[in-house]
């Protein structure tokens, strides 16, 4: 039986075209969350990504209290959806869109990032990130990039 694929942990800014197709962990501030369309727009820096996470949220377990006998299913954090520039890790998938897709407006107290509406992260996976050390995020990433890969005996 295969390994599920890994997801490549890389910073918000550094995605390109050529990262269509990959299995990838982000972090980034949640500034809007669309239940319309169930987009979300993650913001880094100036930079801007679309994620969808319709496959993430449970809409009846959201919206009705009464789903698990009274209160949310105590695994799942939702909380996420209703914090603004909160902090979250996002896995999925890294497509491009048939035709671009609309942009959710941010705060009126944020600035607009740079979004290309083509491309969209297929969410697998979304929990807040609150201790997130951005700085030391990048730094680890920088190094992994510079330490050459090891190739090992057969």
């Amino acid at each position: 039986m295969p390994l599920p694929e890994h997801a490549t942990v890389m910073m918000l800014d550094c995605i390109t075209d050529d990262d269509v197709g990959r299995k990838l962990r982000v972090a980034g501030r949640m500034l809007t969350y669309d239940p319309a369309t169930a987009l979300v727009l993650l913001s880094f820096s100036s930079h801007g990504l679309l994620v969808d996470v319709s496959l993430v949220i449970d809409p009846d377990a959201v919206l009705s209290s009464a789903k698990w006998g009274g209160t949310l299913d105590p695994n799942v954090d939702h909380n996420w959806m209703h914090e603004r520039k909160a902090w979250v890790w996002v896995m999925g998938w890294l497509e491009r869109s048939e035709q671009g897709l609309r942009i959710p407006e941010p705060p009126p107290y944020t600035s607009s990032p740079d979004v290309d509406p083509m491309i969209v992260l297929k969410a697998l996976n979304v929990i807040p990130a609150r201790d997130l050390d951005v700085a030391g995020l990048r730094s680890a990433l920088a190094m992994v990039g510079e330490t050459p890969p090891t190739t090992y005996p057969i």
